[in-house]
């Protein structure tokens, strides 16, 4: 009988060897915390353009080329409200040139007055004139109306530009139109080495009617659309966000030394990509401040908020009719089949809301064929886990130095 029981225990103990033999030669299975694979609390999950807060409108000021400025009054930079004299012209050098034009219409005049005199004159020697002189006074006296008729019309094409200059002796200053900022002054001239056109004497920026200005670059300009909804982020305080919609994309791209686009909180480094501006509307303006520097993403509902937690959804395994659930390391860890209890399908996010059964400290593993329940579990890859052996040694180039190698 004690044999008999002793062979019974024997039998137990090597069947429990060879169990536990077999869990250890289960493969180890990655895991990583539902946080770090969400990436809870910081920007990422989306495109991310750098962005700044411009005017919506610019309105330019032009200056009469012809007549001499007396005094500028404004400067780049500053608060203009409507009605503020920008500049002013010289009115003494106007007044000039109004009483020049008063001398030549008199003297216009006294032609005409002249030529009246000179056809009467004309016509009394004609009616005594012999037929055969008639044809030569004809002549004269038909030239005479026909200059006559050309003063006449050169008198009223000079009175017009009287008028007009009287009209501008009470009006020297020029004044802001809008409420505003100053953003340009141009003394020199010159023409827009982009659109060709005569640069404006004073370009005023609108005060208050803002709008935010992004680059997207050329490989990425089919992630933002016309009417597309966007999240504005303030770059200095990530709590502090705008919602709009984005108005106008240039069709004309803007080569720069960057173009300013981001991908998961890095920056593109095709520097010499060109890369296309877009303008966004805000709904709200409030607490932004003009050339302030923000971030542009796309909004697809990242900022709603949600009753549960946010899970990829390709890391849930099932279906609604046998049940959801997901790989997790047990207090043991040791891999185990974990039912979840899941919201919709977020299709643009493409994630899960977990309602129950998980939390954001969890470790979960990818669910692909090679993971088993009750495999051990490992917080490293698993390249660093089996690295592999017997590789030919290299030399690797790390910041300029060379390591390994003869």
């Amino acid at each position: 009988m004690n044999k008999r029981f002793v062979a019974i225990l024997l039998t137990a103990l090597l069947t429990l060897t060879l169990l536990a033999g077999c869990a250890e030669e289960l493969p180890a299975v990655y895991v990583q915390t539902v946080q770090d694979i969400m990436g809870y609390g910081a920007m990422g999950e989306f495109n991310l353009c750098a962005g700044v807060v411009v005017a919506r409108s610019e309105v330019k000021v032009e200056r009469d080329e012809s007549r001499k400025i007396a005094e500028l009054k404004v400067e780049p930079g500053q608060d203009v409200s409507e009605g503020d004299v920008l500049f002013s012209y010289d009115m003494e050098e106007m007044q000039l040139t109004i009483d020049k034009a008063v001398l030549e219409i008199e003297q216009l005049k006294n032609s005409v007055t002249d030529m009246d005199t000179q056809i009467a004159d004309l016509e009394k020697e004609k009616s005594y004139a012999a037929e055969s002189e008639q044809l030569s006074y004809t002549v004269r006296i038909q030239t005479l109306q026909t200059n006559k008729k050309e003063t006449e019309y050169n008198i009223t094409v000079k009175e017009r530009e009287l008028e007009s200059l009287q009209a501008m002796v009470g009006n020297g200053d020029v004044t802001s139109p809008i409420n505003g900022r100053v953003k340009a002054i141009n003394e020199d001239g010159g023409y827009d080495e982009y659109t060709g056109m005569p640069l404006p004497y004073i370009t005023l920026i609108e005060a208050g009617a803002y709008r935010v200005k992004g680059k997207v670059n050329e490989l990425n300009r089919s992630d933002f659309f016309v009417g597309q909804s966007v999240i504005v982020r303030s770059r200095s305080d990530a709590s502090r966000m705008w919602t709009g919609v984005i108005a106008e994309i240039d069709s004309s791209p803007e080569d720069s030394g960057s173009n300013g686009f981001y991908y998961y909180g890095y920056s593109d480094e095709m520097t010499t990509s060109s890369s296309y501006p877009f303008y966004v509307d805000l709904d709200d303006m409030d607490g932004l401040l003009l050339g302030q520097h923000v971030y542009i993403e796309p909004d697809g509902g990242q900022t709603e908020e949600k009753t549960g937690l946010m899970l990829d959804a390709s890391y849930v395994a099932g279906s609604a009719e046998e049940g959801f659930f997901v790989w997790a390391a047990n207090g043991e860890d040791r891999i185990e089949k974990r039912s979840v209890t899941v919201g919709e399908l977020d299709e643009f996010l493409y994630q899960y809301e977990i309602l129950d059964g998980l939390t954001a400290e969890d470790r979960i593993a990818f669910p692909d064929d090679t993971v088993q329940e009750g495999a051990p579990v490992s917080e490293l890859p698993p390249a660093q886990v089996n690295p592999p052996e017997n590789l030919p040694e290299q030399d690797v180039v790390f910041e300029g130095a060379v390591v390994g190698g003869n």
